[in-house]
């Protein structure tokens, strides 16, 4: 496989058409274009490119969500149990608050598979438990519309192209921030490319991929204009470290709040109850 296809998108495609359109709403790391003209051949030496722009969103994300980060959450990599003990904890206290309507999205399988064990003891018939893995990715979903309370437990699959309208999804926990492992062959051959160029590696390629991964997973809550709900990010780093305010202009313009775990559990209750979200247990 090519670690990089931006030659061969240009000489099969973008200089054998008179005009394109490329649309996504995962295009841009915040307002800049610059990481996708580079991987698909629009960046220095292509003379042809007119017009882009970054769009607003038709949702009102200030009224509508809510994104919070628990910053005394530990570090996943450095406290991979403490992590788990604090997302457990964490899962479980937003479906009593929520009655259930939650995806946590993972980015390893290891990790999905450790949660799911310390969830099986919740209520299955009040909140249905659906792991990946256990199911195929269409019946996962339609079962997590179903039921309506359901806790739907996914991996790289379910952060893009899932959609479940309406009040069966009103919580979207993240469990970390979606880096690829550089250890990842064609990830550490493109990392070794970047060096042989003099750039970084995690600046240029690791964290505008994530971001764009993020949004991506960030999307999956509002899906119309009548949605309300709240993304938890289980993951400190996007507060405390440099590259945080990259991720973090690339996400939707949502009410923020950041804190420690019962400074924004108290924050959540208070935006479930103006929405009316849930039935407290």
């Amino acid at each position: 496989m090519p670690l990089d296809l931006a030659g061969l998108l240009r000489e099969s495609l973008f200089d054998r058409v008179d005009s394109i359109v490329l649309t996504s709403a995962t295009l841009a790391v915040g307002d800049d274009f610059a990481f996708l003209r580079d991987r698909l051949g629009l960046g220095e030496g292509f003379g042809r490119l007119k017009y882009e722009a970054v769009l607003p969103s038709p949702f009102d994300y200030g009224a509508q969500c809510l994104f919070a980060v628990p910053t005394d959450a530990p570090d996943p990599r450095a406290d991979e149990a403490g992590h788990d003990e604090a997302l457990a904890t964490a899962l479980v206290e937003l479906a009593h608050a929520a009655d259930g309507g939650m995806f946590a999205l993972f980015t390893s399988h290891a990790a999905l598979k450790r949660i799911a064990a310390r969830a099986r003891p919740a209520p299955a018939g009040r909140w249905p438990l659906l792991v990946q893995g256990e199911g195929q990715r269409d019946q996962l979903r339609r079962g997590c519309r179903e039921a309506g309370s359901a806790i739907l437990l996914g991996t790289d699959s379910f952060w893009e192209g899932v959609d479940v309208p309406g009040p069966a999804l009103r919580v979207l926990v993240l469990a970390k921030l979606p880096f690829k492992a550089p250890t990842e062959p064609l990830t550490a051959a493109r990392l070794e490319r970047l060096a042989e160029q003099g750039l970084d590696g995690f600046m240029h390629y690791l964290v505008p991929r994530a971001a764009l991964k993020l949004k991506q997973g960030f999307g999956r809550l509002i899906r119309s204009r009548r949605d309300a709900g709240v993304v938890v990010l289980m993951d400190q780093r996007i507060v405390s470290r440099r590259y945080g305010a990259m991720l973090q202009a690339s996400l939707p313009p949502a009410q923020r709040v950041e804190g420690p775990w019962r400074t924004v559990h108290a924050a959540i209750e208070t935006f479930f109850a103006r929405h009316g979200i849930g039935t407290a247990a």
